[in-house]
């Protein structure tokens, strides 16, 4: 559970769903009870915590695969409370087995924040394992519990979702049944016409105006879609012989697979796509680009409604997920190092727990896994704010054990009352995140009456122990200064991209004290330059290729100051009224494009600059057809294409593969 707000942080809801959120807490209450009933404290810390984490990761907003993704982290996390209560009783087996744990966890950064997060938080359930001999009702009752948890939340998100999935789902399933109807009326008729009124409404249903960055599959819902009609569209006429009306029918069966909620669904589905696939194998010609972009825009539909775990492909998958691991072990590679520091901190932790006369020491492990992530942005202030969110919020809990000592489903309780304060804090940053996960920790493990009575000095001593362990294991096991650069540059391009795309959309929508907005924006982007600038400060710039990297990536970004700088300039004080509903999507999938998906903590954060220029030569088909009068729109065209432009050239130009 120590890690499950991080991972609730990471996957945080667009906009949570307050009855979603009280469903899953619910369901870690009960999951308490059921622990408790079987007589072992320890099993109900497990069950209690595995489900908590199973809640965040059920609620995340993606579009589909959530069951299978719910049932994946049960796993997972079960695999380690076995290995826990298997081990936990022989100290130095208990250390090896923590620290390969740990190693093997901390890879999975590689695949993304999501699933390192979810490493991590595997890794502290393993940690609180108690030093109790193992026995059969000990360690297959908490590990079958960590199973039944994940199940538990896999229902509740799956009979009682959030209402915003619901609205979302409507729209799709209008949508997937008015492309099918279109695809069979184009295959009967080449003049037949393409309906874009359903799409229209799944756009709105997709919208959320309180979004700063959207993950990609949630921009699919509507965009991928919408890119489908167009192709649709531009297959009419081209029907020189059967073979595009034979793709046509069969790509109707599959969409109407797609709009079914059956059983079989994802089996019609697969099956309409290998027909698919067939018809595009058999056309030649002119058609045949259009038709394998089809084809591949309908493969790309599948994953993001069955998830990215189909039958068909989970063999390949897992072998790429394996490959893209295997990838990071390398000297330089920032996963590696983070690995390597979360590693030796957590076993040093466990060691001093086992080994040193400290009480209650497993909260050094749990605040190394709470503190340390592969980041290179201020990383000292961030390890120091989050060991002080740490200390606050076992105050707080001490506060109120200081009247009452909370034990066993009373326990229970309280840890479910802050795992909601986690909800409830999640936009106002890491450090009462922080707190508001430590005070869940405290009771969480007070739910073992064996274990709990911890004092305040105990516990804070521990903290203090295990920050000090992750700040030293940074300063000993540095990232490489290259790929320290590589991220720094990914991080200056990402803050500089959220000052364009926030000067961008105040041209189409009044924003809440835009001064404050840009000045903030603006700010972090500052910020970032000058964290950019010391990184390439202290790395050696003998060699020719980097100088020349920098050199143009600095020219680069000055052209999108300087754009942003002229569209202030330009700035209307309230976004024109005139502007068309076709400009303003126009330019709303320019700021999606800019700002992208999340960034990853394996690789550099970089523009996707295909999306960029097909979203930037749709704000210029829009905006040749608004009046010649409105010249706000004009700057905002033109800014845009420099933009686009100059982000193209970062792309374009080939990072420094080493400094020397």
């Amino acid at each position: 559970m120590t890690t499950g707000s991080r991972v609730v942080e990471a996957l945080r809801p667009t906009t949570p769903d307050i009855g979603a959120v009280a469903r899953s807490l619910l369901g870690v209450l009960a999951m308490a009870a059921v622990g408790l009933a079987t007589g072992s404290g320890a099993a109900a810390v497990w069950a209690t915590g595995a489900a908590a984490v199973a809640g965040a990761v059920a609620l995340q907003d993606r579009l589909g695969g959530r069951l299978p993704l719910v049932m994946m982290v049960s796993l997972q996390m079960s695999a380690a409370v076995l290995l826990g209560a298997l081990t936990a009783s022989h100290d130095l087996l208990f250390v090896l087995v923590v620290a390969g744990w740990c190693f093997a966890a901390s890879m999975q950064w590689a695949l993304g924040s999501h699933a390192g997060l979810v490493g991590a938080a595997a890794s502290a359930l393993i940690v609180i394992a108690p030093p109790a001999p193992p026995s059969w009702s000990g360690v297959l009752v908490p590990t079958m519990l960590t199973i039944v948890a994940g199940c538990v939340q896999a229902v509740l998100i799956a009979v009682w979702p959030p209402q915003r999935w619901k609205v979302r789902h409507d729209a799709l399933t209008r949508a997937y049944r008015s492309l099918a109807a279109d695809a069979r009326s184009v295959a009967a008729d080449q003049d037949a016409p393409v309906t874009a009124v359903p799409l229209t409404s799944l756009r709105e249903a997709f919208v959320d105006s309180e979004a700063t960055r959207r993950p990609r599959a949630y921009h699919g819902g509507f965009r991928l879609l919408e890119r489908i009609a167009a192709t649709l569209a531009g297959l009419r006429g081209r029907r020189g012989d059967d073979g595009v009306s034979h793709l046509l029918t069969a790509a109707s069966v599959f969409l109407d697979a797609m709009a079914g909620d059956g059983h079989t669904a994802r089996r019609d589905a697969e099956h309409a796509l290998a027909r698919v696939d067939a018809a595009v194998d058999l056309i030649t010609g002119q058609e045949a680009t259009a038709a394998q972009r089809f084809s591949q825009q309908l493969h790309e539909a599948a994953t993001l409604r069955f998830g990215e775990l189909m039958p068909s492909d989970l063999t390949g998958k897992l072998l790429a997920a394996t490959a893209l691991v295997r990838s990071h072990v390398t000297r330089t590679s920032p996963i590696l190092r983070h690995a390597l520091r979360l590693t030796a901190a957590v076993a040093l932790g466990v060691a001093a727990a086992r080994f040193a006369p400290i009480q209650h020491g497993y909260w050094i492990a749990l605040t190394v896994l709470m503190v340390l992530r592969p980041e290179t942005a201020h990383t000292y202030t961030r390890c120091v704010g989050r060991i002080g969110g740490i200390a606050a919020g076992i105050l707080a809990a001490s506060v109120l054990t200081m009247w009452w000592q909370p034990t066993g489903s009373s326990a229970a309780t309280v840890a479910v009352i802050f795992v909601a304060i986690i909800y409830l804090v999640l936009r106002f940053g890491y450090l009462p995140i922080s707190a508001a996960t430590a005070a869940a920790v405290v009771f969480l493990l007070d739910i073992n009456t064996a274990g709990a009575g911890a004092t305040i000095e105990d516990r804070l001593f521990a903290v203090v122990v295990g920050g000090g362990l992750a700040v030293v294991t940074h300063v000993v096991l540095p990232d490489d200064a290259l790929i320290r650069l590589r991220q720094r540059a990914g991080e200056l391009l990402k803050a500089e991209i959220d000052y364009a795309a926030t000067v961008v959309k105040a041209f189409v929508h009044q924003l809440d004290h835009p001064a404050d907005a840009l000045s903030a924006a603006w700010q972090r982007a500052f910020r970032a330059r000058a964290a950019f600038e010391a990184a390439s400060g202290a790395t050696r710039l003998e060699s020719r290729e980097l100088r020349r990297w920098l050199r143009s990536y600095r020219a680069a970004l000055n052209a999108v100051t300087s754009a942003c700088t002229a569209l202030e300039g330009s700035l209307p004080a309230h976004p024109s009224t005139v502007l068309s509903r076709e400009f303003v999507a126009a330019v709303d999938d320019y700021v999606d494009a800019l700002r992208g998906a999340p960034p990853s903590p394996a690789s550099p954060w970089r523009v996707d600059v295909a999306e960029l220029t097909a979203t930037n030569q749709q704000v210029r088909e829009q905006g040749a057809l608004l009046a010649a009068d409105n010249g706000a729109a004009r700057v905002l065209v033109a800014e845009v294409a420099t933009i686009t432009r100059s982000l193209s050239g970062i792309a374009a130009s080939r990072e420094p593969t080493s400094a020397e």
